[in-house]
């Protein structure tokens, strides 16, 4: 069994970001983005700013950084990010933080029916023709409520998405939990081992 991270992005939530200070320039001023930025938009109701490396959006309840190159700097980058954000604007009302990997996982279809014990008959007599399975999982994780999605691509793969929530409104905490981000990384690639791997 192989698979890959293709996707890594941190949501910060919160009762009401502030749209209007959020522009290319106040990212950069603030070291909280450092590589060149190829593309901008600043509308009354988000801001998008991408680079080479990230995209980075941020509407009234949502902060999204996402990283568009996934390996262990830019991993680490992310968490740094957020937390440099957060630190410069502690005023903002924060609700909550979700930690998203999501994984491309080359597994044949017969397989994942065997580790899920699939009625493999019976679903083809209700579809009444060959299907392709997926699923989701809900666990705890520490302090996260854990959403594990699986949706097939194809017969042969399947990406499975990890979202690690957590629920705060004390900055101080979220910080601290920024300062962990890769043990969920490492929770994600256990969890995936331990369904896959004989």
């Amino acid at each position: 069994m192989e698979f890959d991270l293709i996707g890594a992005n941190i949501v910060l939530l919160a009762d009401k970001h502030n749209i209007s200070i959020v522009s290319k320039e106040w990212l950069s001023q603030n070291n909280i983005i450092n590589d060149e930025v190829i593309n901008f938009a600043h509308l009354p109701v988000a801001s998008v700013v991408e680079t080479n490396e990230y995209d980075f959006f941020v509407d009234e309840r949502n902060l999204r950084i996402s990283s568009k190159v996934i390996n262990k700097d830019n991993l680490g980058n992310l968490s740094s990010m957020t937390i440099k954000y957060i630190k410069k604007l502690p005023e903002i009302p924060y609700t909550a933080l979700g930690l998203n990997y999501i994984y491309n996982v080359k597994e044949n279809q017969k397989k994942f029916k065997e580790i899920f014990m699939i009625n493999d008959e019976k679903l083809k007599n209700v579809f009444q023709n060959d299907y392709i399975f997926g699923g989701i999982f809900k666990f705890d994780f520490d302090e996260y409520k854990v959403n594990l999605t699986l949706q097939p691509k194809n017969a042969d793969e399947i990406i499975c998405d990890f979202n690690f929530h957590f629920v705060s409104s004390n900055k101080d905490e979220i910080i601290k939990i920024l300062e962990n981000y890769l043990k969920t990384k490492n929770k994600a690639e256990k969890v995936l081992g331990g369904l896959i791997n004989d």
